[in-house]
């Protein structure tokens, strides 16, 4: 298994492993905006968290009800969740509210189209990781095709801003020998949407 540098990444890149693919590491909106930085890096690809739709999770128990509120269950998932609201600044941004304490899924902007003899893992961006936010870690397995859905997760005490349309992970790549058939599994060609955890 080797790591893929931004050479690398370029190549893929003209068998359209991600749509739209920014050949450079770019910091700033097409307005000119100063924005958190993605597209390729050196050693990994930063993706964009879509405006399409962000659905944070609401916790239905406080700690006296604890054991006697929902539970999450990924065999049957039915999770408390509203769509969030996309506030836009006056420099053009956009950007979503993560509340304290919750979760929150979202999409990837890119479309992402893994070759066969390629695997991803999925690690949040340092300038959230320095605000408190975890980006849930998810692996990419290959031949897999769609939008990612990702977990951000606030456990501070304060309220995070998500800004969506600009850097919120970066795909670390690795060339791996082409794997017997490629990804057929139930998170195959996930739409520009959320999708819920399924079995």
């Amino acid at each position: 298994m080797t790591l893929l540098n931004d050479k690398q990444i370029s190549q893929l890149a003209e068998n359209d492993i991600f749509l739209p693919f920014i050949g450079e590491k770019r910091r700033t909106l097409d307005n000119g905006t100063k924005a958190i930085s993605y597209g390729l890096s050196q050693a990994g690809y930063d993706i964009r968290l879509s405006s399409v739709e962000f659905l944070v999770y609401e916790p239905l128990f406080t700690t006296e009800n604890f054991f006697d509120g929902p539970i999450v269950d990924p065999k049957n998932y039915e999770a408390n969740v509203v769509v969030a609201t996309l506030e836009e600044q006056e420099d053009g941004s956009c950007y979503f509210i993560l509340p304290p304490n919750t979760y929150a899924l979202g999409t990837s902007l890119e479309l992402i189209s893994m070759p066969n003899n390629v695997f991803a893992l999925c690690e949040g961006k340092s300038t959230y990781g320095r605000c408190g936010l975890i980006a849930n870690i998810l692996p990419i397995e290959p031949g897999w095709i769609g939008h990612l859905t990702m977990c951000l997760i606030n456990p501070t005490e304060t309220p995070i801003r998500i800004y969506a349309n600009e850097g919120i992970a970066q795909l670390v790549l690795f060339g791996i020998d082409e794997t017997s058939k490629p990804y057929e599994g139930i998170y195959q060609k996930q739409s520009s949407r959320v999708q819920f955890a399924a079995v």
